[in-house]
């Protein structure tokens, strides 16, 4: 026999005696299973937005994963397909082997590397103009990369590994010191080095937040939690406001866990986080590159394995890209794909069907979409590896479920390797 469950009622409890109960009324949380039919998200592709944004990746690369042999071509594959030109490694000790590694896989541009602190390096194709360890267990480190002919200003690259599992007052300890050096280098100029006012800004890496939500808030906030020794809170950004705790998701899965270990007894969770200052930076394309959840179009286009990042490293690479325009939102005329032409529908009105009509004057990986005219899904109707010429794709009225839409406006979305355009269709029964 099987039961179908639509209503039910929620108790959270602790297993041992006397343990806390959610929620602290009686009666439990209504819950409702409603059946509906959710659709998979649109994939992000890996290629910047544009391509002069900065992108910044940051790893924990697994007991320097990137020097071990069999899991090196893992990856290459990955920083090549991601293509960053900033990387934050976390759990690399090695000094001097990593440079001329990054430097093979990426030969046409110059890389550099800085001092490795612990178990913390960045490498950058920017010149790196100085580095040093933030705090005293040296789990924090920054360094100031020389971005000013594209920002206009430095970038400021904090990449931190705090202590790991249960050790809560280790890890509250080490943000409340980063805090306190943070505050002491704006109001003061006492930091490692010299910075300009306003400089962005952003602090990357492995945080190990599994305990108290104050970790967290202490970086975001500049809540200090033991005042008494590392002095006064202080608002992190330069306009004296709270950063960003950027949240970011698996490219083609709604998933936003960074760490995964199949054979471990803990969940996936998230670990490793990207904070940064909104006051100073733009952010552009951000994502978790995950390839367990790719389709194999994405892996072929891409040149990646199925399994390229779970034998990599139990960490999943986070991505974060920094525009360098000042003009946020969409460009009248940019918009439209350099990289393909959509010709239209025809007929439009129509009645039963109308084709759509795209030109790609090169290869790529192109989605059609349509949707109702308050933006809902109504049906994909391509979703392929194509190559350079033209398309033809019918639409024959229809939902994902093959049942007749109603008469009125639709849009279609074509989308070219992360770039789209929309046009608008009017059915009439």
């Amino acid at each position: 026999d099987s039961h179908s469950l639509s209503h039910c009622k929620i108790v959270l409890s602790e297993l041992e005696t006397g343990g806390d109960i959610l929620p602290d009324t009686s009666g439990g949380i209504n819950f409702t299973i409603i059946e509906d039919n959710v659709l998979p998200p649109e994939p992000i592709t890996l290629e910047r937005s544009i391509g002069s944004d900065i992108r910044i990746v940051s790893y924990n690369t697994l007991n320097e994963g990137i020097l071990d042999s069999d899991r090196q071509i893992h990856f290459k594959r990955i920083l090549q397909a991601i293509d960053p030109d900033v990387i934050a490694l976390q759990e690399h000790g090695d000094w001097d082997q990593i440079d001329d590694i990054i430097q093979s896989w990426f030969p046409s541009e110059q890389w550099n590397a800085s001092w490795t602190y612990r178990d913390l390096v960045i490498l950058s194709r920017f010149s790196i103009i100085n580095d040093a360890s933030m705090i005293s267990s040296e789990r924090t480190m920054v360094a100031l990369l020389n971005t000013e002919d594209e920002l206009g200003q430095n970038l400021l690259v904090f990449n931190s590994h705090l202590s790991c599992c249960d050790n809560n007052e280790e890890r509250q300890q080490q943000v409340d010191e980063f805090i306190s050096s943070w505050r002491n280098w704006i109001l003061n100029d006492s930091g490692p080095f010299h910075i300009e006012q306003g400089t962005p800004f952003i602090h990357v890496g492995d945080f190990n937040f599994v305990g108290y939500k104050q970790q967290v808030e202490t970086i975001r906030i500049g809540d200090i939690e033991n005042e008494e020794q590392y002095g006064n809170d202080f608002l992190p950004d330069w306009d004296s406001t709270a950063i960003v705790d950027l949240f970011l998701r698996h490219t083609h899965k709604r998933m936003g866990y960074t760490w995964r270990k199949d054979w471990s007894s803990f969940s996936p969770g998230k670990l490793d986080y990207i904070f940064y200052s909104n006051a100073t930076i733009n952010v552009a394309k951000n994502y978790i590159l995950n390839t367990l959840a790719m389709d194999d179009l994405a892996l072929d286009y891409y040149e990646l394995e199925w399994d390229d990042t779970q034998e990599a490293s139990d960490h999943l690479p986070l991505v974060f890209d920094i525009s360098i325009n000042d003009f946020i939102g969409i460009e009248e005329g940019a918009i439209f794909p350099h990289s393909s032409t959509l010709i239209s529908n025809y007929p439009n009105p129509f009645n039963s069907r109308t084709m759509i009509s795209i030109y790609l004057s090169n290869k790529g990986i192109v989605e059609v979409w349509v949707y109702d005219i308050v933006g809902n899904r109504v049906k994909m109707l391509l979703h392929d590896n194509m190559s350079k010429g033209n398309i033809s794709i019918d639409w024959d009225g229809t939902d994902y479920n093959g049942r007749d839409v109603a008469s009125g406006i639709y849009l279609y979305m074509l989308k070219v390797n992360g770039v789209s355009y929309a046009g608008k269709m009017i059915l009439l029964k």
